[in-house]
């Protein structure tokens, strides 16, 4: 087993390259006039659930932490990327969907997206900064 120092060292170093990824990201989106990432990242669960989410379900998934989430919604359903349907099994309960359009903005940001992870990931890797990681995934 790792000793702690290691293991803190990992969970440092995946943290900064996360931190750096997600704010390139960002501004790459903003530059391009498309979303910001916590919005990729409520679309892609909807995506994953064809039949869709309870907000509050939703929420459990998130990678991103969703300050406002509630408002975000309501934004991201007047802008026609999700729906807020009532639940079949309880008429005051909402149910959210992605639309085509939200699926089609999410395929577009992904590719911005996706250019930084790798990116990101390459240069930390590239650097060593993940050497820590190697040895806390490889020690069970």
């Amino acid at each position: 087993m790792t000793d702690f120092k290691t293991r803190e060292r990992a969970w440092i170093a995946l943290n900064r390259v996360r931190t750096r990824i997600y704010r390139n990201a960002e501004r790459a989106l903003v530059a391009a006039g498309l979303p910001k990432l916590n919005w990729y990242d409520v679309l892609w669960e909807l995506e994953q659930y064809p039949d869709g989410l309870r907000p509050v379900r939703l929420q459990d998934l998130l990678l991103f932490d969703q300050s406002s989430f509630s408002r975000q919604v309501m934004r991201m359903a007047e802008e026609g990327l999700l729906t807020r349907e009532p639940a079949a099994d309880d008429k005051r309960g909402k149910v959210l969907r992605i639309t085509d359009k939200g699926r089609d903005i999410r395929a577009r940001m992904w590719v911005i997206y996706r250019s930084h992870i790798d990116t990101g990931m390459q240069s930390a890797i590239e650097a060593g900064s993940l050497e820590d990681v190697g040895v806390v995934s490889r020690q069970r």
